[in-house]
């Protein structure tokens, strides 16, 4: 335990967290190691770097998904949401645990000069806890910014199903999560009915929305045809404000981008959960030389990111890695900044 706790002050040091954190009775280091789901599960970590089935090709290039036929589908309007509706088992990544089959609702936004041979960039888009099925309103509004790209704004389950007692994305369960299934069909549908770039898929989200995409930049991380679901997919990067980690039951994949946005005071989600857990996992599976002690450097193009965000230089350029330090803004989720940044952070990844 002691071990541990130097380790994370010496992360939080490096990320310039109070180092009274690291003093006080009860520290932020005590919050972390207290709770069972801190903790990258390494186990996984190794498995997923050494996995010969977790393969993301050559990512520089586009890969035009089996959409880009030319067909534009009936039922979508151009440069505003659609929605459409996903049948799913109620399955689970455990085989002991699913729930009843039943459909979810969620939206696609493509551009009004819409192409459909030309692959585009694709954001999976996850909102906070509030209205289950406000997807097409309450998640960022990254079109805004960036008019050349697909949007997915995924509701949250339907009332009477889990997460029970909460209007909030299925999160904390780990492999019991009825997430996976929703995820990997809607993901794998929108590749066959849409014109995708299957190497610049995105999951970002804010609050609940933003623990399920640290959960789905972890298992859909690289294609893989023995994933139970979505072997097809191929998520390149996650982008997020507040939020916390993947569960240590969940399998992850092969390399994948991060951007974090946390705020020292959010009170709801600590930083500790992204900054002792989320960070490291991914700074292992990428093979950034250093971990959390590697060098880092201011990241973005404006003193909105550059003032608050650093990249880690030693991880590869494909994949890169970025923790925003924000404080005084508790779990506000930030849209001034997240959205120009989010955007900003993908076209670092456009195809060369």
């Amino acid at each position: 335990m002691n071990a541990l706790k130097s380790l994370c002050c010496f992360g939080l040091a490096l990320l310039g967290v109070a180092l009274s954190a690291c003093t006080n009775e009860t520290t932020l280091v005590d919050q972390v190691v207290a709770q069972p789901s801190f903790g990258p599960n390494m186990d996984a970590v190794s498995n997923a770097k050494n996995s010969p089935t977790a393969v993301n090709g050559d990512v520089t290039k586009a890969l035009p998904s089996a959409g880009c036929t030319g067909q534009f589908p009936a039922a979508q309007s151009l440069g505003q949401y659609s929605m459409y509706s996903q049948h799913v088992t109620g399955a689970t990544l455990d085989p002991k645990f699913s729930v009843a089959p039943h459909d979810r609702a969620y939206y696609v936004w493509v551009p009004n000069d819409y192409q459909p041979t030309t692959p585009y960039r694709v954001t999976f888009l996850f909102m906070g806890c509030g209205d289950r099925t406000a997807a097409a309103t309450a998640t960022y509004k990254m079109f805004s910014k960036d008019k050349q790209s697909i949007y997915v704004a995924m509701n949250m389950p339907p009332a009477g199903f889990p997460p029970m007692g909460k209007d909030c994305f299925d999160n904390t369960v780990g492999n019991q999560s009825i997430e996976w299934e929703f995820m990997g069909s809607v993901a794998s549908q929108v590749q066959k009915t849409f014109c995708v770039d299957e190497n610049r898929l995105f999951v970002a989200g804010y609050s609940s929305g933003a623990w399920v995409s640290n959960m789905f930049g972890c298992y859909f991380a690289g294609k893989d045809p023995n994933r139970k679901f979505g072997p097809d997919v191929s998520v390149r990067g996650q982008s997020s404000v507040t939020g916390g980690p993947v569960q240590p039951d969940v399998q992850c994949g092969a390399k994948e981008a991060a951007l974090w946005i946390h705020d020292t005071e959010d009170a709801e989600n600590v930083i500790g959960g992204n900054l002792m857990t989320s960070l490291p996992r991914v700074l292992e599976v990428n093979g950034c030389a250093g971990g959390v002690a590697g060098e880092q450097v201011p990241w973005g193009s404006q003193p909105l990111f550059s003032d608050v965000c650093k990249q880690f230089k030693a991880c590869p350029t494909e994949f890169p890695v970025v923790f925003c330090k924000t404080s005084g803004l508790g779990h506000g989720s930030q849209d001034a900044r997240a959205i120009p940044a989010f955007i900003e952070f993908q076209n670092s990844m456009n195809p060369k």
